[in-house]
């Protein structure tokens, strides 16, 4: 048998020839001049994903996730803040929590109220109050969900007294993205699930940070459906682990796939 292999690098972004894109930018197709073409006589079709670059800047605080808020009591009056949409880890969320405090005017100064730390070795985050009379609305603060406190948490403590989260904070929203094609029906099946998936890019770099996929062993998947046809309008999508279209920030992303099939020598 005679190996014959085609590769391609396809991208997200509309200068590399990308349409339709959606407003999340999760979602391309492509128009390819010289149509994807296995012919007849192929024994054996697969895909398989070679090399990726996904932006590791979807946000785990946004409106569309419902959990940007913060509701607290300051010892006067009741304030909510809103946390812009964006990738947080528990430092980077204190200050932009305390940034919007600055911001209410005739507050206390931030660094007067909350200090917000993690506990290692629980996964849980502290919440030490700094001064009297300061009480959280958990119910009307989302940001419970990402902190890992409940509705039922207790909402004060006294000065230099500290709440502990009942549950692990949930900062890791997505653990990994999974890339789909329509190019096939079943590819990877994820348990006993089949949506299509040809690679599953896992996030090893820091917040803002590119990914930069390059697996040791690549996953293939069978592709058989494409002997004897001819494909040359592609789409592509981006979902997290759960099979929910993420929210690339405005970012594009790009994978290079190979096709692969035999034929008798």
């Amino acid at each position: 048998m005679l190996e014959k292999k085609m590769t391609y690098i396809f991208s997200s972004d509309p200068a590399n020839g990308a349409e339709n894109i959606s407003e999340d930018g999760s979602e391309f197709f492509v128009q390819l001049y010289d149509p994807i073409s296995v012919p007849h006589a192929a024994r054996y079709c697969t895909i398989e994903v070679q090399a990726a670059n996904i932006w590791n800047t979807t946000p785990n605080i946004s409106v569309a996730l419902d959990n940007n808020t913060f509701a607290f009591f300051d010892g006067t009056v009741d304030q909510v803040i809103t946390i812009p949409n964006g990738l947080y880890d528990l430092g980077q969320l204190a200050q932009a929590i305390n940034v919007q405090i600055d911001n209410i005017p005739a507050t206390i100064p931030s660094d007067e109220l909350f200090i917000f730390t993690g506990d290692q070795s629980t996964q849980r985050v502290l919440i030490t109050f700094k001064s009297a009379g300061l009480s959280i609305d958990w119910p009307q603060s989302s940001l419970r969900k990402i902190l890992g406190f409940r509705t039922t948490s207790p909402p004060s403590v006294g000065i230099d007294q500290t709440l502990i989260g009942e549950d692990i904070a949930r900062f890791n929203v997505i653990n990994s993205f999974l890339i789909h094609t329509d190019l096939i029906h079943s590819g990877i099946p994820v348990n006993a699930v089949d949506t299509a998936v040809i690679a599953n890019v896992f996030i090893d770099v820091t917040p803002g940070s590119l990914i930069n996929y390059t697996p040791f062993n690549i996953p293939v998947s069978n592709a058989n459906e494409l002997i004897g046809a001819k494909r040359s309008r592609l789409k592509f999508y981006l979902t997290d682990q759960s099979n929910v279209r993420v929210d690339t920030n405005n970012e594009y992303w790009s994978f290079t796939m190979v096709v692969r099939y035999y034929v008798r020598e």
